[in-house]
């Protein structure tokens, strides 16, 4: 069955935006607001959540953005309808995250143009989504397996990204550096990112999760959306191949890490996040979801 326009019932429109609540953002700030009226289905920053602190140029309020806006395309993938998603659609704007702008301005509209069952690949996706948490508790000292590496790798160039996985000596690099950065500004060593594990008596490679970095080739509004959508898809996507995947903690908020990153990748493109991937060990206590932003509080309909 297709249509030309097809609009989503209001209960449809509320439980999309409920699921898409549940997209990782920085610092679970949930910096958000969605917009339904008219046939469409709006997505805004909210700027009274910026993390002024540490992401100065909205960066990742974009990112978190992005990955809510990839959740929202999901959940309407689960009921059967398929997303038609314009990002920035009054322009570039945003060149520095005007909180004016980022108040008035849509960062992405979605309307639905036609109906189709999603596909085993998207169905697998969205059960991700419904069951993934955060999990920061040890992973194995174990890589994934090459293949998972490479569906992860797809999912970001589906999103217009790129996925390069990181070797041992760039791993160790990058935390020694973060380290002795760390140091040098009066820390005690506690670095609080999420180093990877070794096992003394395994190969180098095989001693330690997966550490792979995720970039765009430019740094504009429009990349750093494309880049939440691809964490988000990535997210899940290890999810559904049973393994746990979490953006490292002190590379999200401190840039000289992702330059050092890019350094080492020889890349010219920009490192968006860094992201850790492995099995959980196991045994351990649940892991609770964290608290999300009630529905009333983060949608507006305008009948």
């Amino acid at each position: 069955m297709s249509t030309t326009s097809v609009v989503p019932a209001r209960e449809q429109i509320e439980e999309v935006v409920t699921e898409a609540s549940l997209a990782p953002s920085i610092h679970d700030t949930q910096p958000w607001h969605w917009f339904a009226g008219s046939g469409r289905l709006e997505l805004f920053a909210d700027p009274s959540l910026l993390l002024g602190a540490i992401d100065p140029d909205g960066r990742q309020l974009l990112i978190s953005c992005g990955a809510a806006l990839y959740y929202a395309r999901l959940a309407l993938r689960a009921r059967d309808l398929v997303p038609e998603v314009t990002v920035l659609p009054y322009g570039p704007g945003y060149a520095d995250l005007d909180m004016d702008l980022a108040g008035r301005e849509p960062l992405a509209t979605i309307h639905v143009s036609t109906v189709l069952p999603p596909d085993a690949g998207e169905r697998a996706l969205v059960t991700a989504m419904r069951d993934r948490i955060t999990d920061r508790r040890p992973l194995r000292p174990a890589p994934v397996q090459a293949t998972v590496v490479e569906e992860l790798g797809q999912a970001a160039e589906a999103e217009g990204c790129w996925l390069a996985a990181l070797g041992a000596t760039d791993v160790d690099t990058m935390w020694l550096d973060t380290m002795d950065r760390h140091v040098a500004a009066g820390g005690t060593g506690g670095i609080g990112m999420d180093a990877p594990g070794r096992s003394p008596t395994a190969p180098v490679e095989a001693r330690r999760p997966t550490v792979v970095a995720l970039g765009t080739d430019a740094d504009r509004p429009v990349d750093r959306m494309a880049a939440g959508q691809a964490v988000a898809r990535i997210l899940l996507t290890a999810a559904a191949h049973g393994a746990a995947a979490r953006p490292v903690g002190h590379a999200e908020d401190i840039d000289a890490i992702r330059v050092r990153v890019r350094e080492l990748l020889r890349s010219t493109g920009h490192v968006q996040m860094i992201i850790l991937v492995g099995y959980p060990l196991p045994g351990g206590s649940p892991v609770e979801p964290a608290r999300r932003r009630p529905t009333s509080e983060i949608l507006t309909i305008v009948d």
